[in-house]
């Protein structure tokens, strides 16, 4: 990778152009497995080794250059990548990287002058910085790779699928483990130099069906572990598997509101997903990027770029985020790691201090209110790094039981005059996907479908009265529009908020299907049979 970098460094220059002034490359070899099932047989088993190669070619200077700018047929999210051989063949890495810088450098030419004639042509006079001068680190973690019991995981991954066999109501459903370990190396022109090995280990459920009336309901789980010590027995994750398919067997059968206005209980996952869309969201990737398409708003900075110093949310919770912290209350955490994806050491940040926002995820390309890099700069391997979540923890100041907060629901619904209350397990982005009716008489729960929230904007940040003392540990991969996705975690309380809007879901439903699921109406038949 150095003799390469080098090279391109020295004589990479096309004509009287610029050759460039920063060079990275990236390499991260390995294995990846993936296994499936569906009821109980195998529909796929693979193993694979892997070399995976990038390379960023910048050109221009670190005040103006060809990134932060989305050009009209050029994919400003994806950097130029490809294969090379697994079995560490010299030659073969030096063509791929020779390849890939050729290819880099063209595009990075072509896309600053593009971007210069966009800064012109939109008269554009506030311009920052696109790329923060860091200070180079050098870090060579021991290579500690792992392996797979293909055999014993497919038997495992077929007794999680058949759980599902138990639940006539889902109409589709798959058991699923991927399995990647490896070393990915790092190193750029300024000096820069990392190597690290991580193992990731996902065991993912996935269920559709349909309500009664013809309304697709659909949930999956994803279970993430870095180790196989980590992982949990099987009958733990036979739970997970239950838990999620009696869910979604729940609002199949589930009653739906025309309209709701009203306290609202977010438990568990839920809580984690609400902090996810409406804050991590709002001070992720804070640069943005310039967009010659015309209305695009993909790449626009989020809302609470602006709003450092200004209240966010209820001054009774904390957000600290520590992509440092391996684990939480001896749980593993996905978020974690050391370096960032543009080799800057991570670091602890307070995001949110007494409802006040007091700093955003940052990566190297600056902002007007952050100038460097807080070590969040984070994407997929293919993609261009921008300031994203680690591990994100919300600490509240004074909490209750989870019993006691749903006491508090039903004794603020009490005093509104409603009926019930809502409780909200699990969503997809601010989508109630597992939701409840909670009877304000006996606290009864009765499930609910085709919900979704409506006029929620930013306000419910502010509007939470009560939390849990319980924690909930979240590991998923954070993504939004336009940006690869990352692991990361959020370790956060239910919360009671005091009022939100609910309406029934526009979405239209389908025909239920004619026949009924093979297996439960061979089971039917089977049982009728003198």
């Amino acid at each position: 990778m150095n003799d390469e970098l080098q090279r391109s460094m020295r004589g990479l220059r096309m004509d009287d152009l610029p050759g460039p002034y920063f060079v990275a490359y990236g390499v991260k070899e390995g294995t990846q497995a993936e296994i499936g099932a569906s009821f109980g047989a195998l529909e796929v088993s693979r193993v694979n080794p892997f070399m995976d190669v990038k390379a960023v070619v910048r050109v221009g200077t670190y005040t103006f250059d060809n990134a932060n700018f989305a050009a009209n047929g050029l994919n400003f999210s994806a950097l130029p990548g490809g294969n090379a051989s697994f079995d560490d063949h010299y030659d073969n890495l030096r063509f791929t990287l020779w390849s890939l810088s050729d290819g880099a450098y063209k595009i990075a030419l072509e896309t600053l002058a593009k971007k210069r004639a966009f800064k012109e042509k939109r008269l554009i006079t506030e311009v920052f910085d696109d790329y923060s001068r860091e200070r180079p680190v050098e870090s060579f973690e021991a290579i500690s790779l792992s392996s797979i019991d293909l055999a014993g995981w497919e038997r495992r991954i077929k007794e999680l699928s058949a759980v599902f066999r138990q639940y006539p109501d889902i109409q589709e459903s798959h058991a699923t483990l991927n399995f990647q370990t490896g070393t990915a190396r790092f190193l750029t022109s300024e000096g820069t130099a990392v190597r690290g090995s991580n193992t990731d280990i996902s065991i993912n459920f996935n269920v559709n069906t349909q309500a009664r009336d013809g309304l697709r309901v659909s949930d999956a789980r994803s279970l993430h572990y870095p180790s196989w010590g980590d992982v949990p027995s099987q009958a733990v994750l036979e739970a997970a598997a239950r838990e999620l398919a009696q869910g979604v067997a729940d609002v199949v059968h589930g009653s739906t509101v025309e309209a709701y206005v009203g306290p609202v209980l977010f438990e568990g996952e839920a809580a984690a997903e609400f902090f996810d869309v409406l804050l991590v969201d709002n001070i992720s990737n804070p640069r943005g990027a310039w967009s010659e398409s015309e209305g695009s708003r993909t790449y626009d900075p989020p809302p609470f770029v602006s709003r450092l110093g200004m209240r966010v949310s209820v001054p009774f919770l904390s957000f600290v985020d520590d992509p440092l912290l391996e684990r939480y209350q001896g749980v593993a955490l996905f978020g974690h790691y050391r370096i960032d994806d543009e080799g800057v050491p991570a670091q602890r940040l307070e995001l949110v201090k007494k409802g006040k926002l007091a700093d955003l995820y940052m990566s190297r390309a600056p902002v007007r209110e952050r100038r460097h890099s807080n070590g969040h700069g984070r994407a997929s391997f293919f993609g261009v790094p921008s300031g994203r979540i680690g591990n994100l923890i919300v600490t509240p100041a004074q909490a209750v039981t989870l019993a006691e907060l749903k006491d508090m629901l039903r004794s603020k619904c009490r005093e509104l005059e409603l009926d019930y209350g809502i409780l909200v397990r699990r969503m997809g982005g601010l989508t109630p996907i597992s939701a409840y009716k909670v009877r304000v008489a006996d606290g009864r729960e009765e499930p609910l479908r085709g919900l979704e929230f409506t006029g929620t904007g930013f306000r419910p940040l502010r509007d939470i009265v009560a939390a849990s003392k319980e924690m909930y540990v979240f590991n998923f991969f954070h993504g939004s529009s336009g940006w690869t996705s990352v692991p990361a975690s959020i370790v956060a309380p239910s919360i009671l908020v005091q009022e939100m809007e609910v309406k029934k879901t526009e979405r239209k439903p389908e025909k239920l299907p004619y026949l009924k699921h093979p297996y439960f109406a061979g089971k039917k038949q089977a049982r009728a049979a003198p």
